[in-house]
């Protein structure tokens, strides 16, 4: 019950902030990145030298939406910081507290959760809990969503970093589907993070079916996750598909995760 709750909540809240928009409105190439940045258990918690790769990467790259997870509050001001300058803006949704992340900035404690950078305005700011359906080990998981206007185009961007496995897992990529499925036949949607599922599991097949995956296959998947050498983290969109790829680093557990829609 409480998940559909939420799924209510999140398309009541969307209907007011969005409104009506013109389906897959043509424009000009749109790169976006994934990135579980693991900066709690990885970085513990330290500021300087993640935030200022994370900003690096995105500018560099020209990165027009990226989606964060795995951060820690102060982690995120300090990307957030660097890329104002260069016209980004971002916003931050709570999941829940980092033991390391206060260890090297006690200022802002141990807050912990997702974030959206884009390349353009913010607007509309949507986020949730989702609550999945089993009483064992409920983790507190958020759903984050915003309209970004870039130039020549506005998108529909949502990230999330779900459940590991599990009923959870799949009570929230349901809520998820439910909510976005019904948009994305109205307005342009991007949807991606760290969806704790691999290419051929069950979970993803609305996702699949309802939008283009940046990488195009299932069979064939980049590797994002590098302990387990698999694939968990996706980038979705109501847009055509240009390509994908990803960059590895010593920064986390997970590779940054690119696609390229049109």
């Amino acid at each position: 019950m409480r998940i559909r709750l939420v799924v209510a909540a999140l398309a009541s809240a969307l209907s007011l902030l969005v409104g009506a928009a013109p389906a897959h409105a043509a424009g000009p190439p749109l790169l976006s990145m994934t990135f579980n940045a693991c900066g709690n258990v990885c970085r513990h918690g330290e500021v300087d030298l993640t935030a200022s790769n994370i900003a690096y990467q995105v500018r560099a790259r020209g990165v027009s939406v990226a989606m964060l997870q795995e951060l820690c509050y102060s982690q995120f001001l300090g990307v957030r910081d660097r890329l104002a300058r260069y016209g980004y803006q971002a916003i931050f949704a709570t999941a829940t507290k980092g033991g390391h992340c206060a260890d090297q900035d006690r200022t802002h404690g141990r807050a912990f959760g997702i974030a959206l950078l884009a390349k353009g305005k913010l607007s509309g700011q949507v986020a949730h809990q989702l609550i999945g359906t089993s009483p064992v080990n409920p983790e507190q998981r958020m759903v984050l969503g915003a309209n970004v206007r870039l130039s020549g185009r506005t998108v529909f961007a949502v990230t999330t970093h779900t459940s590991p496995s599990g009923p959870n897992l799949t009570a929230q990529m349901s809520a998820i589907d439910h909510w976005l499925s019904p948009l994305a036949e109205t307005r342009p949607v991007l949807f991606g993070g760290d969806l704790n599922s691999q290419p051929a599991d069950a979970d993803l097949d609305p996702f699949y079916a309802g939008f283009r995956e940046a990488s195009g296959s299932r069979s064939n998947p980049l590797v994002t996750f590098m302990p387990a050498a698999r694939r968990i983290d996706y980038l979705f969109a109501s847009l055509d598909r240009r390509g994908a790829g990803t960059a590895c680093s010593g920064y986390s557990d997970h590779c940054m995760y690119f696609g390229l829609f049109q």
